[in-house]
């Protein structure tokens, strides 16, 4: 399935008046004067972080969750990090449950520094927008023919872009395809015998670049083989028998979270599980026996 963009800018552009009636509410903005405001740092001064502080991420202090946020004039409100967007992050409220985006600018600087490692490090924080497509190629084909049979050989590739359209950089994120396709027959010189079946799949997991705002990647699967052949006696019915592609699924994960999923022809991959994983019911049926209702003797 196809992931719509994300509104991004939308939700910066309603950032500033969210996040002032939020911190108003609570007196977040604050109103101290600049003799208080000196006061205040020189009992509590700014801390720096150079790693992970566990205690603000795990917030031991609450047991609903939530964490400690301080804003640039010493206001503290206690809240859910709920996801980032861009140079924003939205938030619940921990004591009425209200929700609002509110820029980082508004933190200060041990909260700031917080922020970002917990964007960089939860892999639920930052809500990603990718936008996927992919495109069937021609890359090669050969015929080859003797005795009124046409043995055909054609080589497709899919050319795959990906596009990162979250004001966040992706990082550490992989993409994975599978490449769908029908094996009815296989061709060793000129003896043409069955293939593999249906719903094969041949696919590879590739690590991704890092990718910021905007930015977008292609490249060129492997190409998969398919044959056709084609038989025209002097009497009798023509016979005919061809592999087909049935479609390309693309999926891009970061620490085992699916962030954007893709496939080419939903409707026709509709009955196909990722690497034919599903477990099949087959149900042997005897129509002879059903119809009469008896069952085999012993």
């Amino acid at each position: 399935m196809k992931r719509k963009p994300n509104p991004v800018h939308s939700l910066v552009s309603l950032c500033t008046g969210l996040a002032l009636a939020a911190l108003t509410l609570v007196g977040f903005t604050g109103t101290a004067v600049a003799e208080e405001k000196k006061e205040v740092e020189k009992k509590e001064p700014v801390r720096k972080v150079a790693a992970v502080d566990r205690q603000f991420m795990n917030a031991p202090s609450a047991p609903d969750g939530s964490v400690t946020l301080r804003s640039v004039q010493g206001q503290e409100i206690q809240a859910h990090l709920l996801s980032a967007h861009g140079d924003s992050v939205k938030i619940r409220r921990a004591d009425d449950s209200r929700e609002f985006i509110v820029p980082l600018s508004t933190f200060d600087e041990y909260t700031g520094a917080q922020l970002r490692q917990w964007m960089d490090r939860d892999v639920e924080a930052v809500d990603y927008s990718l936008s996927i497509s992919a495109q069937k190629n021609l890359v090669d084909t050969s015929v080859f023919e003797t005795a009124s049979r046409e043995l055909k050989t054609s080589k497709w590739s899919y050319r795959v872009s990906v596009a990162n359209l979250t004001r966040n950089e992706l990082a550490g994120a992989q993409l994975e395809y599978r490449i769908i396709f029908n094996d009815q027959i296989e061709f060793a010189r000129t003896a043409v015998g069955p293939g593999k079946g249906t719903n094969q799949q041949d696919g590879q997991t590739i690590d991704l670049p890092e990718m910021v705002f905007n930015d977008t990647i292609e490249f060129d699967t492997p190409a998969v083989e398919l044959n056709t052949y084609e038989y025209a006696p002097t009497r009798g019915e023509r016979e005919f028998a061809k592999d087909s592609i049935k479609g390309i699924w693309i999926r891009i994960t970061k620490g085992g979270k699916l962030l954007g999923e893709y496939q080419s022809s939903p409707a026709a991959l509709s009955s196909v599980s990722w690497d034919n994983e599903d477990d099949v019911e087959i149900r042997i049926v005897n129509r002879f026996r059903d119809a009469v209702g008896t069952s085999p003797k012993e």
